[in-house]
């Protein structure tokens, strides 16, 4: 085995937890900026969103944000 060198991809540094309130489901990111700007889009859409570290470490919740458009 080729341990530590070669092609593999990324391990995960943040989990986002995205809920509705009746519903959960997980992304995971390698990248902490992609993680925030996912977690501010999800939080925009009114998700509850939590980030988590790799290690299972809670770093922070963005409560629901109802953006209105204007007409």
């Amino acid at each position: 085995m080729n341990h530590g060198k070669g092609h593999h991809s990324p391990s995960p540094t943040v989990l986002l937890r995205i809920s509705d309130g009746s519903c959960q489901i997980h992304r995971a990111f390698s990248d902490f900026s992609q993680a925030i700007c996912a977690a501010e889009v999800y939080a925009g859409a009114g998700f509850v969103v939590a980030m988590i570290s790799a290690t299972g470490r809670f770093l922070m919740r963005l409560q629901p944000r109802w953006q209105s458009i204007a007409v």
